[in-house]
């Protein structure tokens, strides 16, 4: 669906999803595809289930909302990794597929209630594999080239860990990172959380692939070794030699791309610490508005975040104003549930009365036809009072959780978080050139749904919002 909205020519302009959590988990993910769904496409994302205010607080409530999603999802996944941190304590695997040189041993640890076998796995040498992974590591413990020891696997017709012919970089290098392994032990939290975008992974959290190790969870001696501790120290050794400096990462200025030039309405991009309207790294284009220094602008926008659609008052009333409007002409649950008790009930009946041949298949067809659109309306109602119900057992606690969560990334979230907030709340920022001495410039933020206001920025007084009444 998403690949065909952001298609050329895409079938549709409308996306209807019940609610956020059904568009998706991950809320940093879930914002960039609406920004790029909403902004670069034309694609209108509507949620049905949406608390909708008609009011500048929609976005940040639609944030919010992702932010609860994301909260929910962050405790379940919890949940599950102190299931497998016991695993691995225990000396079982925490899941996944085996390294190369071992396969997965599944040992019966009883009945589920269902009746259904429970297992769980331990590595044990792959008889076919083991020899090759322990050659491998012999010979790289022996200072031989990683390329010199892959090419003579080709030559011997040693099919790679995927199964191909040549043997990758990639597989020797993850045959060294899971030294530990194989030298007998168990080891689970090694990888930082990925970071996704549409569906696939664009690095890491913090931008490194490991984890510090005093955060690794090992459990020694849980599987026979492939190698002795001294190839494995050797290896060690190896590998820190062809250490290279980690690259330095360029600069994501979060404000790029939503800052607009008011005279010239090109978008302001940042460079050495100021935002400049881009229109001047063209030829023959010499627009008059100033740059302005990263700190000053950026201090003023996220203050504008923060003291206003992060503020626990006016989300707690923009809260209350949803449930209001969610609520109005709602049929009562246990209404709506004993109508739908009835309609099965008479489905079931008119069965009933086609098992008996009591009726004919035309006048059945017709009435289960019926009772089959009225079932599915009394469904799909439930299921919105459900959601409102959800809505109004929100409490100022998952409100200010929530609140936190966002205000953390908008503080000090990795910048290309703090960009997707920016985008998620604004269409854009358009600033106005300096005027006066001292001098005073106009940034005149426009929401994503309803213009807001301006903020002055001022030097040396620095920035007074005017809020909206």
């Amino acid at each position: 669906m998403i690949s065909l909205a952001m298609s050329k020519n895409s079938p549709f302009t409308k996306i209807y999803c019940l609610d956020t959590s059904r568009f998706g988990r991950d809320q940093h993910e879930t914002q960039t595809l609406l920004y790029q769904l909403r902004r670069k496409h034309g694609i209108d994302v509507v949620f049905k289930n949406m608390p909708n205010t008609g009011t500048y607080l929609d976005p940040a409530f639609e944030a919010i909302l992702s932010a609860f999603d994301y909260i929910h999802s962050q405790q379940s996944k919890a949940k599950g990794v102190a299931s497998m941190k016991q695993n691995v304590i225990n000396g079982y695997r925490a899941g996944g597929r085996a390294p190369y040189g071992y396969k997965l041993e599944r040992i019966e640890q009883g009945k589920h209630r269902s009746g259904s076998m429970i297992y769980k796995s331990r590595l044990v040498p792959d008889p076919q594999t083991a020899p090759i992974a322990e050659e491998y590591l012999m010979r790289r413990a022996n200072f031989e080239n990683r390329r010199s020891i892959l090419e003579d696997f080709f030559r011997r017709g040693i099919p790679s860990p995927t199964g191909r012919e040549s043997w990758p970089v990639a597989s020797a290098k993850a045959i060294e990172d899971n030294i530990d392994v194989y030298l007998g032990h168990t080891v689970f939290n090694r990888h930082n959380e990925r970071i996704k975008e549409r569906g696939k992974s664009v690095g890491y959290a913090g931008g490194k692939k490991w984890r510090e190790k005093s955060e690794w969870i090992i459990t020694e001696n849980t599987h026979q070794p492939l190698i002795g501790i001294d190839t494995a120290e050797c290896i060690r050794r190896v590998k820190a030699q062809g250490l290279r400096d980690a690259p330095i990462n360029k600069q994501i200025y979060p404000l790029s791309g939503t800052l607009i030039c008011s005279i010239c309405g090109t978008s302001y991009t940042g460079d050495k610490g100021i935002y400049r309207c881009n229109s001047k790294s063209k030829p023959g284009h010499e627009c008059p508005n100033n740059g302005i220094s990263r700190e000053t602008v950026e201090s003023a926008v996220f203050g504008f975040i923060g003291q206003k659609l992060l503020n626990f008052q006016n989300v707690k009333a923009a809260i209350e104003e949803a449930k209001r409007k969610l609520g109005q002409d709602t049929m009562g649950l246990k209404s709506l549930e004993a109508r739908l008790g009835r309609i099965q009930a008479e489905r079931e009946r008119m069965m009933d009365l086609y098992r008996r041949g009591l009726a004919d298949d035309q006048d059945i067809e017709k009435a289960l036809q019926n009772l089959n659109e009225r079932r599915a309306y009394f469904e799909a109602e439930i299921h919105r009072v459900k959601a409102i119900h959800g809505v109004e057992s929100i409490s100022d606690e998952d409100i200010k959780k929530a609140i936190g969560h966002l205000d953390q990334l908008v503080k000090k979230g990795d910048p290309k978080i703090r960009k997707r907030v920016v985008q998620t709340l604004f269409d854009e920022i358009r600033i106005s050139p300096k005027k006066g001495t001292p001098w005073e410039r106009t940034l005149e933020i426009r929401g994503v749904y309803l213009p807001l206001t301006g903020v002055f920025v001022a030097s040396p007084r620095g920035f007074e919002p005017l809020l909206p009444t």
